[in-house]
């Protein structure tokens, strides 16, 4: 699965025009790799995210909700897409390829 980062205050700092082809520039990639038969599932993800913090691993702890998509970092979740490869190489290949900058973090999705 590879899970698309952006600062997202950078994005919408950009003028209009420029953020419209950033996201012309997104359907392409999306439409070519589709194409090749490599993207199974993806989706950009929406605003109003809010993230639950259930606390310490098979505690008991409460729960706290917070706004906003950010776990310890700058940097939130703006899309993702689940490639069928045949190896790590060739989704960080595919990676490298993301048009809008940012992070692209790679990781196999477990059966």
């Amino acid at each position: 699965m590879l899970t698309f980062y952006a600062i997202e205050n950078e994005w919408m700092a950009l003028p209009q025009s420029e953020r419209e082809a950033g996201i012309a520039d997104i359907g392409q990639w999306f439409a070519e790799h589709g194409r090749a038969g490599k993207i199974v599932e993806g989706h950009r993800l929406g605003r109003g995210t809010k993230t639950v913090r259930l606390g310490r691993v098979r505690k008991k702890d409460l729960a706290m909700v917070s706004d906003g998509p950010f776990i310890e970092a700058k940097e939130s979740v703006g899309s993702y897409a689940v490639v069928e490869v045949k190896d790590e190489d060739e989704a960080i290949a595919i990676a490298k390829r993301w048009p809008a900058g940012g992070a692209v973090e790679v990781r196999p999705v477990a059966d």
